[in-house]
């Protein structure tokens, strides 16, 4: 993935140096992230405008390398989820333990821009639980910072941290939810006998 990361940062350094709302290399990843936990269906225009904050007019060569680099991040964040071994993890697993961390905030506000482009189909099944499961993201992401629910959290930074811990977990359960129902529901549904 370090090539492709490589890539990836070096397409991208013009765009989020002209302009600051451009997902960098973990903002991507957790924006075709949320995609892959709930497919959305963008055009390429559509897509590049929420990965560049604007109508972005690519030369062709360089649409075409982005198209390659999503195509195989994307099946390397499908193969993480699928992967029983290794498992998912983010593109910034190390920042993990600090809940200030850039890269972290800028991982979970790709994967929030993602979210927002399609919330009616997060909330469309088990809304109770994706909202709970969201909070981790959402906290971590900043972008919710003014609310007075995150302000009370932010205040207990051994609360902060532990759920900005929880987020590869949180995020293994949303796949589920949205890609394999059937492994979240309990195996004994049955009445229990007394």
């Amino acid at each position: 993935m370090s090539n492709t990361r490589a890539s990836v940062e070096a397409l991208l350094q013009p765009f989020t140096e002209k302009n600051e709302g451009t997902l960098d290399y973990h903002g991507l990843h957790g924006f075709l992230t949320a995609l892959t936990i709930c497919p959305t269906v963008l055009t390429e225009q559509e897509r590049n405008e929420n990965i560049f904050d604007s109508e972005a007019k690519l030369p062709v060569a360089t649409a075409k390398e982005l198209n390659h680099l999503i195509a195989h991040m994307q099946t390397a964040i499908d193969r993480g989820f699928n992967d029983e071994e290794e498992g998912f993890s983010l593109s910034c697993e190390a920042e993990l333990e600090d809940h200030d961390d850039e890269a972290l905030a800028n991982w979970c506000t790709g994967f929030m821009v993602a979210h927002f482009l399609n919330e009616d189909a997060w909330f469309s099944t088990n809304e109770q639980e994706v909202c709970e499961l969201l909070l981790p993201i959402m906290l971590a992401s900043g972008l919710f910072d003014d609310e007075q629910e995150f302000k009370d959290i932010r205040k207990d930074s051994k609360l902060t941290e532990d759920m900005c811990s929880q987020i590869p977990e949180v995020l293994m359960e949303l796949y589920l939810i949205f890609n394999a129902p059937e492994e979240k529901k309990p195996h004994n549904t049955g009445k229990r006998r007394l």
